[in-house]
């Protein structure tokens, strides 16, 4: 399957080479052009156990690599995974600047794309911003939610140190969503991990 990244830090990073490794084609996006570089050298942009080999493994296959070309990543892509940081703020909360950018230059690129497309949250993220991400790519495209295409919720267990073992042995693959399509191309994207997948309402997989 064709995969988009947006975010190369460290869930993108461990994702990207594990969905890789797993046979899938990646295409990692980050508006900083070093972790764009660092992939293209074949280099992870995160420390962590197991990851530096899996990325020069997989960019030497030719199933990794990086842009900053959104606009390229979404056409040659049928699923795109956020999963941009969302620091906490001063008051505690979860700062989703990042993830709404993302979202809103997806939509710009849907205005291009004909076919159907699905967008998974991997990124920490309060309930709620399903609906607002959802929201935002159907303004910005102009495409209809769940129609054209659907934002699924899939959050991420992965723990520093562990997390490409975490990746492979997961307590449970989770996907909140409102479209049987979106949802069937994430269970066909984990089809490899063996877990037990959880499908759910949207609001039980963001709590």
């Amino acid at each position: 399957m064709e995969i988009s990244i947006f975010g190369l830090g460290y869930v993108g990073c461990v994702t990207m080479g594990c969905l890789a490794e797993m046979g899938h084609s990646i295409v990692g996006v980050d508006i900083r052009q070093d972790k764009v570089d660092l992939i293209s050298q074949g280099k992870a942009t995160v420390v962590e156990r197991g990851i530096e080999a899996i990325i020069a493994e997989q960019r030497e296959s030719g199933r990794v690599r990086a842009t900053t070309d959104v606009l390229q990543a979404v056409r040659e892509s049928v699923v795109s995974l956020i999963c941009v940081g969302t620091p906490s703020t001063a008051q505690g909360h979860l700062h989703l600047g990042n993830v709404r950018h993302v979202a809103e230059q997806i939509g710009q690129a849907l205005q291009r794309k004909k076919e159907f497309h699905t967008v998974a949250i991997r990124s920490t993220v309060p309930p709620g911003t399903n609906q607002g991400l959802s929201d935002i790519i159907a303004r910005q495209s102009g495409r209809r939610a769940e129609e054209e295409f659907s934002v699924i919720s899939n959050p991420e267990f992965l723990r520093e140190g562990t997390g490409v073992e975490d990746f492979y042995h997961p307590p449970m693959v989770l996907l909140g969503g409102k479209s049987e399509r979106g949802l069937e191309c994430m269970m066909e994207l984990y089809s490899g991990i063996e877990a037990p997948v959880h499908v759910t309402d949207i609001g039980i997989a963001e709590i």
